[in-house]
């Protein structure tokens, strides 16, 4: 968890760094979607990291979901790296994860983690509607 965070905290000054340099446009910045082939290339990739850190997990912790608690992590970095490049697949990968994290800690007993879930699931859905809308085709 402690190295995730690491990533995320590098992440986002990168994120944050691509954002200021990147291209404006209606008082806004661009967002785009990506290819076919690059959204396969990065469904692949995404499952195969998940695959290793549950595998990991699932080995080396005592960690009671290691796959969902995989899911979670890849596709959180995942949505995140897509995020600072501006796709709009972004959107839908956190919807996912929202969507998995609420029933995740619903059923670890986590209630108000689980809520706050919901919560991250509703803007991530605006989000995604408003950039589908702003997205070039």
């Amino acid at each position: 968890d402690a190295l995730l965070q690491i990533f995320f905290f590098l992440i986002q000054i990168y994120g944050w760094w691509a954002w200021v340099h990147a291209e404006r446009v209606d008082h806004g910045l661009a967002v785009g979607w990506m290819n076919w082939r690059m959204r396969l290339v990065w469904v692949a990739g995404t499952a195969v990291a998940i695959l290793l850190w549950g595998g990991g997990m699932s080995r080396f912790t005592d960690a009671a979901a290691p796959m969902a608690d995989a899911a979670v992590a890849g596709l959180s970095v995942a949505a995140q790296i897509l995020q600072s490049v501006r796709k709009v697949e972004s959107w839908v990968l956190w919807i996912s994860v929202d969507i998995l994290a609420i029933g995740l800690f619903a059923w670890r007993g986590l209630l108000v983690t689980s809520a706050l879930y919901g919560l991250f699931l509703v803007l991530a859905v605006l989000g995604l509607v408003e950039w589908r809308r702003k997205a070039r085709a």
